[in-house]
């Protein structure tokens, strides 16, 4: 007992290099590193198992001497009963887990791709939810308290103000709950015993029919082209390359400016939806609109980066003028809606199916899509031209080619 007495404060001080154990606690001991660092060190065997428990506390005199020697004590109970304490540890630690921490978990499990490789969209769009409507509400609840009703209302009270984003958060919500309490959870060292909301439902908003059939005719599209023309050169400019380029809304308005070079946008697999690069051919209309000094084909006025920002304001202020100028009803449209425009046309103006599919950059199935590996790069070259030409006629037809900044018509008076 006379030297456990001499284990004190000014006596680890004094330690030199080395292991120290302690005199008083089985398995404790003090290591001293060569730069003079102390960390109390636990290191026993488990006699049932064999195994050999090694752990760390921390530093001295960070943690004290009482501190460590209750710490130890603590792990010689387990080992006494022949249990592994650091299978203690982990359970402790793990009910202390915020929902915040197991997503992080759960993203860098997702984007090792272990089990099933998801897409850089569907990863984006995961964080983008967690961020936005799930991380606010429950981001700082502890995973292992999360209840039902806790889910619920946050799905309820997103509702409020966007049933498409309710029944996205439910989903996503419920996905990641679902990995927490599964396989995969527990081999990340969460310990959530059941799903706490299993009832959650992604499609629990009625939102209305998704098989959307909208698209433009021709006399629309005049009158569209007729409703730009109060919008600034930067909002037109984004609505006529929309519709030129047949692209989806935010691979467009979020493009560097150097991914368009000598009239062709090529857009690499990670921007894209489907994964796959897309190759679209700018005729002279598309090369004139796509010309820009600024880093990103659509320069941000507020931020550094591409303006994703208040695309859908100008949407509704065309959609606006054109239901004033036009005789008939006009009915809503969304930006994808321009998509289905062009493939709605393109038969009619000599383009190939097969060929508006790869304008689209839509998938080939089946067989095809294993063994056809063709790009048709001078077909979809012509189907492009072809596309604008349809369109300069409804715009020239409409007396609106120069003010549209058509290539050739900039000295005809209309």
């Amino acid at each position: 007992m006379g030297k456990a007495q001499n284990f004190s404060p000014s006596s680890i001080d004094a330690l030199c290099e080395g292991k120290h154990p302690d005199p008083l606690v089985a398995g404790l001991c003090v290591i001293v590193s060569g730069t003079g660092r102390k960390v109390w060190q636990f290191r026993r065997r488990v006699a049932k198992s064999g195994l050999v428990i090694t752990l760390k506390l921390g530093g001295f005199p960070a943690h004290s001497i009482a501190a460590a020697r209750q710490w130890a004590s603590g792990l010689n109970d387990a080992i006494e009963r022949g249990e592994d304490p650091r299978i203690g540890i982990r359970i402790e630690k793990a009910k202390g887990v915020t929902v915040k921490d197991a997503h992080t978990l759960y993203m860098a499990t997702m984007k090792r791709g272990e089990r099933k490789t998801l897409k850089p969209r569907t990863l984006a769009d995961k964080e983008i939810i967690f961020e936005r409507d799930i991380k606010p509400r429950l981001g700082g609840k502890t995973l292992n308290d999360l209840t039902d009703d806790d889910c619920w209302d946050a799905v309820y009270d997103k509702a409020k103000s966007s049933k498409d984003r309710a029944n996205k958060l439910a989903g996503e919500l419920s996905c990641f709950l679902r990995w927490c309490a599964g396989r995969e959870g527990k081999m990340a060292g969460i310990q959530l015993q059941a799903h706490p909301a299993p009832s959650l439902n992604s499609n629990w908003f009625a939102t209305g029919p998704k098989a959307n059939k909208r698209f433009l005719s021709a006399e629309e599209l005049g009158c569209l082209f007729q409703a730009l023309l109060p919008e600034s050169h930067g909002c037109r400019r984004g609505v006529l390359l929309l519709l030129l380029t047949a692209a989806r809304r935010n691979e467009l308005f979020g493009a560097p400016a150097r991914e368009v070079a000598g009239g062709v946008w090529t857009l690499p697999a990670e921007r894209s939806k489907n994964g796959e690069e897309n190759i679209i051919m700018l005729g002279p209309w598309g090369r004139k609109l796509a010309q820009t000094n600024h880093e990103w084909l659509f320069p941000s006025s507020r931020i550094d980066g591409p303006q994703l920002c208040g695309w859908f304001k100008v949407r509704d202020r065309v959609l606006k003028r054109m239901r004033e100028l036009s005789v008939r009803e006009i009915p809503s449209w969304h930006f994808h809606d321009l998509r289905r425009t062009f493939r709605s046309h393109a038969r009619g103006i000599g383009i190939d199916r097969d060929i508006a599919e790869l304008m689209l950059n839509h998938k080939r199935k089946g067989i095809e899509g294993v063994y056809d590996k063709n790009q048709e790069l001078e077909l979809r070259a012509s189907g492009f031209a072809a596309w604008e030409r349809f369109l300069i006629d409804i715009a020239s037809a409409a007396g609106l080619a120069r003010i549209l900044d058509v290539p050739g018509f900039e000295k005809i008076a209309e």
